[in-house]
């Protein structure tokens, strides 16, 4: 019985992946210069989808002879497979994600450098498997094992320093928690780690349990990926603005503004001009739902790399954060004249998407639930 649901779940699998992975390469619905790094994910991820199809061919042609070869495999060949699979999609996935989170073209310099270690790495597991003895391969699978974890931890910072730049590129042009939005690259990134190190355990300790098991989280894994990653176009949208280094109307301000003469955040912030930070701030534009960077920066008639560049320099917070503060102090002026507001009008009226991100807001900035400190500073 369980055999049975051991091949069940590995023909799944092939199914699953050998679709998408023909999706992947026959899906051409982008255009835009823009999304040249989602059109190079896609037919990295062709290959490795495919090449996940393939491996699991053999051992179902296998099955349908009527031949059982779970369990009875060769584990010192299994643990050299393994490892250089584990690897190559290790390397794969981290700039899949990274790629996806930018519109830039990728270093280039330090991709070949990672390729041709990857190369190495890769000749090394094959030829001790074929030429040494088996306790020196042994010995080296060992060795390989522990570069492997290393490789992981080397692309988990890396990684994760791409994506904490991408917040700060998303924080600093939206009010809204849109990295929120994305979080699911991250997930996916550190599931395709743990499947790969699964894979690694499966290998020392081999039952048809343990691999059927691996079987269908990898299914569940290649399933949502693959889902996310095709609609990706359609959530590209969210990045394409903040990571366009300028759009057209930031190129009419590079230079020195020529109506008011600003070229700096400070000029900006004291000069006379009808269109200035305090007449912004007054007439309440940070209530808007949905407010941008571009919002501001097209009020005050500048550039808004001007402004990220005050916020991040002058003030050390971001965009995202600014507003939330000065919808916070909005919320305790609204608590303390209208004790009667319901918190869920109150957050949308400081153009909250929902209640949970205004209570989430008001509490790291104030410590307490808005709830509490309106029954606290109320009594007083």
């Amino acid at each position: 019985m369980s055999t049975l649901i051991y091949y069940n779940s590995l023909t799944a699998l092939f199914i699953a992946t050998s679709i998408f992975g023909l999706l992947f390469l026959t899906q051409f619905n982008e255009n835009k210069a823009t999304l040249r790094n989602y059109r190079i994910v896609k037919r990295i991820l062709t290959v490795a989808y495919l090449a996940v199809a393939v491996g699991s061919l053999p051992e179902l042609l296998v099955q349908l002879s009527g031949t059982t070869i779970v369990g009875s495999r060769d584990i010192l060949f299994s643990q050299v497979i393994n490892l250089t699979v584990a690897i190559t999609q290790a390397f794969i996935f981290t700039h899949s994600t990274m790629l996806l989170l930018d519109t830039k073209k990728i270093n280039s310099k330090i991709v070949k450098y990672q390729v041709v270690a990857l190369v190495i790495y890769i000749t090394v597991a094959i030829l001790s498997y074929l030429l040494l003895p088996k306790k020196a391969t042994e010995a080296v699978v060992f060795v390989l094992t522990v570069i492997y974890f290393i490789a992981l931890g080397y692309f988990t910072v890396r990684f994760l320093r791409h994506f904490r730049q991408f917040r700060i590129i998303m924080d600093n042009f939206y009010s809204d928690d849109v990295t929120a939005r994305m979080h699911w690259i991250k997930v996916a990134f550190f599931a395709a780690l743990f499947i790969g190190t699964f894979a690694l355990f499966v290998t020392y300790y081999c039952s048809v349990v343990n691999e059927t098991i691996f079987n269908l989280t990898s299914l569940c894994f290649y399933t949502f990926f693959g889902i996310r990653l095709l609609n990706y176009p359609w959530q590209f949208e969210i990045i394409e603005m903040p990571m366009t280094e300028k759009t057209k109307y930031e190129q009419s301000f590079s230079a020195p503004n020529t109506v008011t003469g600003l070229t700096s955040y400070q000029d900006m912030l004291h000069t006379n001009s009808d269109t200035s930070i305090e007449q912004w701030i007054a007439e309440k534009h940070f209530l808007k739902s949905g407010i941008t960077m571009d919002d501001l920066a097209k009020f005050l008639g500048t550039n808004r790399t001007y402004i990220s560049s005050y916020f991040n320099t002058e003030k050390g917070i971001t965009f995202r954060q600014w507003i939330n503060i000065l919808r916070i102090e909005e919320a305790k002026l609204i608590i303390t004249d209208d004790s009667k507001i319901t918190m869920t009008e109150l957050a949308s009226r400081l153009g909250y998407a929902d209640t949970s991100t205004f209570f989430r807001q008001f509490k790291a900035k104030e410590g307490v639930q808005p709830s509490v400190w309106k029954q606290k500073n109320l009594s007083n």
